[in-house]
This record gives C-alpha cells, sequence and structure tokens, in this order.
C-alpha cells in the first residue's frame, strides 16, 4: 500500500491545526463569555422616590457583572418629553471590560429648571455592561419608576398679631400650612425652630417658640418655611420689632488654686487628659469640654413633648441673688494676661452652701447627670421646644423620665464642673438654644407673647409687653465663676 504523499500530509496536519485554533478561539471565547456574565445591569432606588419638584434627592445604585459597567443614562420622561439627568461612560480596561461593577448616583433634582411640567412622569433608567451578551441585548432599561412631578410650594398663612423680640429673647408665632407640608418651622438666620401639631385649633395649625439667639447679627429677621415631599418650599417673613441688647462683661481671674485643683478634677471627670502646660489644661476644659458640653445639651433637648407642660410664669430661685447674667462676655486673665474669652449661657444664682433646687416650672425631666463643664446637671423638658437647666449641682433627687411640679425640690447646689463655689447655674434653653430667663420670670410677658399666640386665629394684634423685671442682683460675684 502505498503511503500518502508529503503535500496530503500536510494539508491534513494544517486542517487539524485550523480546527484546533478554531476550537481554542471558540474556547477563549467562552472563558471570556462565562467570566463576564449573561446577565444584565439592574438598578435600584436607595431611598423611595414618588414625588419630583423642585429640589428633590435621588439616589440610584447601578450594578454590572463582572465585566463592568459601561454606560448609564438616568432620565424624567414627561408626557412632553424626556430630560437626561445624569450618564457617563466607563471606558475599557482590559479584557474582561471596565471593571466598575457598581455605581451610585446622587443628584438633587429639579423638575423645573429640567424643563419637565406638573403631572405623571416616569424616571427611567439606562444602562450597558461590557460583557459579549450586551453585544446582542444591546442598551438595556433597568428602572422604570413611575413619579409625580409638584412643582407647587406648599401653602402659608401666618396668623396675624404683633411680635416683639429682644436679641437672646423669645417670641413665638402660629400659622397654617397646606396638607402636603412635610416640614415647616421658623428660621431666624441659621437658626431653625420647628412648628408643632395640636396647639392651635386648626387641624393643619402650626405653633413655634422661637428665639433671636444672642450671637445673631441684628439684620436677621424671621420668616416662616413650608417644604413638602418634593422638595418645593416656600418662605414667608412676618412683621416683627427687634430691640437689640447690650449684655454685660466681666473679668474673671484664674490662679494657681484653680489650675492645679479644679481642672484636673474636671478632666477626670470627663474621662480627658491633662496637657503639660496647666493653662492648657484649663483651656482644654473652658474651650473644647465647654464645646462638647453646648452639643451634649442639644442633643438631651433635640426631642420635646409636642404640647406646653408649664404652669405658669417660670419662677426664679427663692432667696436667690444674681451672680452673673445672662450672655455676659467675659474675660480670663491669668498672672494679668488674657487667655480667653467666652459667653455665660445662663444665670448663676448664688444663696447659700447645698441650698434646694426647685423646679422652674412644671414638666418632665429629660436628664440627670454629668455634662461637662456644667457638672452635675438636670434638665426639664416643659414641652414645645423649651427646656430648662440647673448645673453644677452636688446632688440631684430626681431620675430620668420623671413628672415633676413647679417648686418640686430636685436637687442641692454644689461646685461640680467648672465652678468656682457653690452656686446654681440655671438656663432656658429653646430647642437647644440658650434665651433670657428673664422674659420667662415675666407672667405679663408670658401672656402676651407666648399665651395670646395660641389662640388661633388672632384677630387683633396684641399690645406690646412692658420690660420685664429685672432679677434680684447681688454684689457678691465671688461664689459665680461659673462656666
Amino acid at each position: 500500500m502505498r503511503e500518502p504523499s508529503f503535500g496530503r500530509r500536510a494539508a491534513g496536519l494544517g486542517r487539524r491545526l485550523l480546527l484546533l485554533a478554531i476550537l481554542a478561539v471558540l474556547a477563549a471565547a467562552g472563558a471570556i463569555t462565562l467570566r463576564g456574565g449573561f446577565t444584565a445591569p439592574v438598578a435600584r432606588l436607595e431611598a423611595p422616590v414618588a414625588v419630583v419638584g423642585r429640589a428633590t434627592a435621588l439616589a440610584v445604585t447601578v450594578d454590572s457583572g463582572r465585566s463592568g459597567l459601561r454606560t448609564f443614562r438616568v432620565e424624567l420622561q414627561g408626557a412632553k418629553g424626556s430630560t437626561v439627568l445624569a450618564e457617563e461612560e466607563f471606558p475599557r480596561d482590559g479584557m474582561l471590560g471596565s471593571g466598575v461593577s457598581s455605581r451610585t448616583i446622587e443628584k438633587v433634582l429639579d423638575a423645573r429648571s429640567a424643563g419637565i411640567e406638573e403631572g405623571p412622569a416616569t424616571l427611567v433608567v439606562h444602562a450597558r455592561d461590557w460583557s459579549p451578551a450586551a453585544s446582542l441585548r444591546g442598551e438595556t432599561v433597568v428602572l422604570e419608576q413611575p413619579v409625580r412631578v409638584d412643582l407647587t410650594p406648599p401653602a402659608i398663612d401666618v396668623l396675624p398679631a404683633q411680635h416683639y423680640l429682644t436679641r437672646g429673647g423669645s417670641e413665638a408665632v402660629a400659622w397654617i400650612v397646606g396638607e402636603d407640608t412635610v416640614r415647616t418651622g421658623v428660621e431666624i438666620g441659621s437658626y431653625f425652630f420647628p412648628g408643632d401639631a395640636g396647639v392651635i385649633a386648626d387641624p393643619n395649625g402650626r405653633f413655634a417658640i422661637f428665639a433671636m439667639p444672642q450671637d445673631l447679627d441684628m439684620s436677621a429677621r424671621p420668616k416662616v418655611i413650608a417644604e413638602d415631599a418634593a422638595g418645593n418650599r416656600r418662605e414667608v417673613p412676618f412683621p416683627v420689632s427687634v430691640k437689640d441688647k447690650t449684655f454685660p462683661a466681666e473679668e474673671i481671674r484664674i490662679d494657681d488654686q484653680f489650675l492645679t485643683v479644679k481642672v484636673p478634677e474636671i478632666l477626670a471627670a470627663n474621662g480627658l487628659a491633662p496637657a503639660a502646660d496647666p493653662v492648657q489644661s484649663y483651656l482644654l476644659v473652658n474651650r473644647d469640654l465647654r464645646r462638647k458640653s453646648e452639643e451634649r445639651i442639644a442633643e438631651i433637648t433635640r426631642d420635646s413633648e409636642p404640647r406646653t407642660l408649664i404652669d405658669g410664669a417660670f419662677r426664679q430661685q427663692p432667696g436667690s441673688q444674681v451672680g452673673s447674667r445672662f450672655a455676659e462676655r467675659r474675660t480670663y486673665r491669668y498672672n494679668g494676661n488674657v487667655i480667653d474669652t467666652q459667653v455665660h449661657l445662663g444665670y448663676d444664682l448664688a444663696s447659700v452652701k447645698q441650698a434646694p433646687v426647685n423646679a422652674s416650672n412644671a414638666g418632665k425631666v429629660a436628664f440627670v447627670g454629668n455634662i461637662g463643664i456644667y457638672g452635675t446637671a438636670v434638665v426639664i423638658d416643659h414641652g414645645l421646644g423649651l427646656s430648662s437647666l440647673y448645673a453644677h449641682l452636688s446632688s440631684a433627687s430626681v431620675t430620668e423620665g420623671q413628672e415633676v411640679t413647679k417648686g418640686q425640690e430636685i436637687g442641692r447646689t454644689g461646685d461640680t464642673g467648672l465652678a468656682g463655689g457653690d452656686h446654681l447655674h440655671f438656663s432656658i434653653l429653646l430647642r437647644g438654644h440658650h434665651v433670657d430667663p428673664v422674659e420667662w420670670w415675666d407672667p405679663k410677658w408670658l401672656q402676651n407673647r407666648i399665651v395670646a399666640q395660641m389662640s388661633a386665629p388672632a384677630p387683633t394684634p396684641q399690645p406690646a409687653a412692658a420690660p420685664p423685671p429685672a432679677p434680684a442682683a447681688s454684689a457678691d460675684r465671688a461664689a459665680a465663676q461659673a462656666g
């Protein structure tokens, strides 16, 4: 039998090699396809979106297979067209695609600027990955979310009344809002005081006690704001007479005894390590711990009963004399040199050592314990964002959650925290912001400025309240070097 010729043998070998090459290419393609995956990209909303307006927060996450994203596009489709809200391309980075397996798009949507009219619309997300399968299916719609476009801000009707504000003081206002309102309150400068429902008779009525904090510029004026679920916002200023106030100033001299005995005691009570320099240790207390103490008080007073708990005007501690007043500007000196300046946010009231401390009004105990520079303290919630603080106590005789009556003993005075002697530091706060207590001690002011605003609607302006009387004063300030 004759053997195949050399040419025939070579042709057969070539066919086998070609077949092997084709099989290798197919195997490689199959491996890449398997590696890249077959599943299409998917998308999800990180937070539900049902209404889109002028400032609607949107967060969409798009996930792909192992090949990574190639493109995505977010559109808002209305009755008269669509608008691209966001889009991005991801270039290939290697054999398997972009390598970007997930991307979250965060955007604040403004339907008015986008030219979308009010009414029904659809939020649509398109995506494509780098998998071989994507060459067949192309771009895919991975999310469709029906929404409603709403460009009309909530209604606000501020009830008529005459309003008066003094720097550091308080005031109240009532208003009616539209039913679509999800957030409403009084803004003044950077401060916000939310409105409470159920205080005035109208079911859509809101009521807020607000303040002009002592650090605000005198040009600031309050306004009622309302926002809906779509992010639409309305602002309505209301008439208010604003009076400036000059706060007292005081110099406090720090001695070595205070630096070497009292300051280490405060640091230890708050888990802080002393600095190498005693003055720096003092500043760690007077600056850093002071700031943290105010943050803690704001946290404690964040939640409040949505109704008033008070029983008439607040009461100054019986037999007490004033050592320091609200918003006193303090300069601290050591060896004749100025080492710090701070604002004292409350009243220092002194009588005798370990004197009984009474609740200045009815309410519910919100906190009992240590608060940094204030030492052992009690905080009472009086409802509608109003709280009172009793600080530097030697002991407390109430517990958190306990309801107290006006005049009930809640503790004893002391010198815990940043105090140079036995006394009571007393503060009144609105939503965590210190305000001048002297107004709240005056029954006439309380009736005209706060209680009268609760009787909605108020058809005629309320008369201006006379200046509240000054509290009892004392020339002896030695026992009131409070923080």
